[in-house]
This record gives C-alpha cells, sequence and structure tokens, in this order.
C-alpha cells in the first residue's frame, strides 16, 4: 500500500535537494508541495494524507505552530537545522525529526517508522471492528462485520448481505461462521445466519432481521433464544 504525504518547506532550495533524495522512494507518493502553511492547511481541510513531512523554520508561523492547528491527527515527519528541535518533536509525538541536509539512509528509517505505525494502527482498527475478508467475483473483498444483516446458504456460495451490497461466497455455511465474531452471530436455520444486532424481534417461526422475517427452525430455536437474551 502507497503512503501519501505532503511536502512544506518555504527554502526553495532545501526543498528542491530533498525532492530530490525523496524520488528513491517510490512506495510514497507526494501528493503536493508548499512552501507556506496557509496553502498546505488549505489543501488539508479537503484533502487527506498519511503523513506530512514540514521544516521547522517557516515563515509567519513555524512547523509547531502549524501542526498544533490542524483538525486531523497526521503523522509528521519534521525537517530543522536546530537539533534540540527533536525534544519538541518528542514531546508533541511526531513521528521523526531530520537535521538538514536529510540523508537518504536517515530518510529510509523514517519512512520505515511512518509505514510500520500507520500499518500497525490500520491492523487495531481492523479488530476493532471486525473486518471479514473473503473472495467475490475473483475478487479479495472485506466487509465490516456490523454491516452485516444476514448471511445466506446458495448452494456451494453464501450469499452476505449488507445495507448496500449484496456478495457471493465460495464457501460453506459453518466455515463463513467461524469468519464471523462469535456471539453476534448465530445460525437460526440450516440456510440463515443471523446478526444480533440487526435483530428487531422474533416469534416461533421467524426472525425479523432488520425488516426482512428469515425462518427460525425449531432446531435453532434454543439456542438462538440464548444468544439474543445475553447479547442483549
Amino acid at each position: 500500500m502507497k503512503l501519501n504525504y505532503i511536502l512544506i518547506d518555504s527554502n526553495p532550495v532545501d526543498r528542491l535537494l530533498f525532492l530530490q533524495v525523496l524520488k528513491n522512494f517510490p512506495e510514497i507518493t507526494l501528493n503536493g508541495e508548499f512552501s507556506d502553511c496557509f496553502n498546505a492547511k488549505e489543501y488539508l481541510n479537503y484533502n487527506s494524507v498519511d503523513f506530512v513531512i514540514i521544516s521547522s523554520d517557516l515563515s509567519v508561523f513555524n512547523g509547531f505552530e502549524f501542526v498544533n492547528q490542524l483538525k486531523d491527527d497526521i503523522e509528521i515527519i519534521l525537517l530543522t537545522k536546530t537539533p534540540m528541535d527533536a525534544i519538541k518533536s518528542y514531546e508533541m509525538g511526531f513521528i521523526d525529526c531530520l537535521l538538514k541536509p536529510v540523508s537518504k539512509d536517515r530518510l529510509k528509517s523514517s519512512i520505515e517508522r511512518v509505514a510500520q505505525k500507520i500499518n500497525c494502527l490500520k491492523v487495531i482498527c481492523e479488530k476493532k471492528e471486525h473486518m471479514i475478508h473473503f473472495k467475490c467475483n475473483f475478487k479479495s473483498e472485506k466487509v465490516q462485520a456490523n454491516n452485516i444483516r444476514w448471511v445466506q446458504a446458495m448452494g456451494d456460495y453464501v450469499k452476505v448481505v449488507t445495507k448496500n451490497k449484496n456478495y457471493l461466497v465460495l464457501s460453506t455455511m459453518k466455515s463463513f461462521l467461524n469468519k464471523l465474531p462469535k456471539n453476534q452471530f448465530v445460525r437460526i436455520h440450516k440456510s440463515y445466519i443471523v446478526n444480533l444486532k440487526k435483530v428487531i424481534n422474533y416469534t416461533t417461526r421467524n426472525v425479523n432481521t432488520d425488516g426482512k422475517l428469515l425462518p427460525l427452525s425449531r432446531k435453532q430455536k434454543g439456542y438462538f433464544k440464548e444468544n439474543f437474551i445475553n447479547f442483549q
């Protein structure tokens, strides 16, 4: 996955030299370069990036003041000619502080640090949201578990029903159920698995899932009721 960034440096010579070093890293994409904070801030108001490379020495206000004005948390790499800036960078939680002129090896270490942190945060986020990964129409797909309304058996496939889209996945019901968060998803029939968060109510024969009546088998009735009550 390529990471996107912008560069902010008011010194045209420093900026040009640094851009030459950045060309050695195809795994990151430069979305824009700026000589002042005003245009950079305007850009970030309407666009998102993974990280910002910014010089501490800027006109009007410095790099630290610029970061304090950002609404969103963005990883920051600070460029500086003042070694003591590293201490303040650490205190403010910047991912790194690089002393100008920046060498290729030092920048490589910094980019690796950014990539590692962003990837770790992504994994944590996915675990928290519990993303379900599967293949559909020869494409790798992922769906947040909470967005699944129900799963229906369709021969050798299962149909994963969400609010905006349905997916036909080559899988058994048992195998797909193992991908889902335990206790949140329950099999109510040989052909149906429901998301308990989407269940509105139920009768002796049906389960109202997001406004859709799905059959409740006698075999699964007791198990469903127990899980539904405990889930509440």
